[in-house]
C-alpha cells in the first residue's frame, strides 16, 4: 500500500511539474510569425516572467501616470498582437510587484519587440479581463530576451549591433548596459 501511496504522489507530482511547463508562446517578428525550439520557449518563458516580476508604473495602479492612455489599453494589446511582440499565456499567474507599490497578479503577458522607439517593449499583461500596461520592467532580463542568439536572425541589424555592445559576465549573462541604452527599455 505505501509503494502504491508513493507511486501516486510522484504521478501527481510530475503531472504538476508537466502542466507547470506548459506555457503557450508565439513570437512574431518583422510581420511573420517564427518558430520556436522547446529551449527557445523555455528561455523566453523565463525572461519574460522575470522581466515582469517587477515594474515601475501601471496603468491599473497608477493611471495618473498615463494620463489619458490609462483608458486604452485594451485597444493597444489588441494591435500589439498584430505587430511584432511575443506574447505568453503563463501556465501558472503569477505576482508583479510595482515600484511604485501594489502588486498584480498575471496569467498572459505582450512583450512588444521592434516597436519604433523602444528596444523592448511596450509591456502588457492580463489576468482575468483586468489588461495592463506597465513601464519600466526590469531591463536586465528585457536585453537578455532581446538579445538571444537564436533570435538574432529575426531581428533587425540595430539589435544585434546594440546586444554586441553589452557586457557579459562569465556565464554569458548582460551585466550592465551602457547607460544610452538601459533606458530604452519600457
Amino acid at each position: 500500500m505505501a509503494a502504491l501511496r508513493a507511486l501516486l504522489a510522484a504521478t501527481i507530482a510530475l503531472c504538476a511539474a508537466t502542466a507547470a511547463a506548459q506555457e503557450t508562446l508565439t513570437l512574431r517578428l518583422g510581420g511573420k510569425d517564427v518558430a520556436m525550439s522547446s529551449e527557445l520557449r523555455a528561455k523566453l518563458g523565463r525572461l519574460a516572467r522575470e522581466m515582469l516580476s517587477q515594474c515601475g508604473p501601471n496603468t491599473q495602479q497608477h493611471p495618473g501616470n498615463f494620463g489619458l492612455a490609462a483608458v486604452g489599453v485594451e485597444q493597444r494589446w489588441k494591435r500589439m498582437l498584430e505587430e511584432s511582440r511575443l506574447r505568453i499565456v503563463f501556465a501558472e499567474p503569477f505576482v508583479s510587484q510595482s515600484h511604485l507599490g501594489g502588486t498584480l497578479g498575471i496569467s498572459e503577458a505582450l512583450v512588444g519587440l521592434e516597436h519604433s522607439g523602444l528596444f523592448v517593449g511596450p509591456n502588457y499583461t492580463r489576468h482575468g479581463m483586468a489588461f495592463t500596461e506597465h513601464l519600466q520592467c526590469e531591463y536586465l532580463p528585457a536585453l537578455e530576451l532581446a538579445c538571444l542568439p537564436e533570435l538574432a536572425q529575426h531581428l533587425p541589424a540595430s539589435y544585434r549591433d546594440t546586444c554586441a555592445k553589452l557586457e557579459r559576465d562569465e556565464k554569458g549573462r548582460i551585466v550592465m548596459p551602457p547607460p544610452d541604452i538601459a533606458p530604452s527599455c519600457s
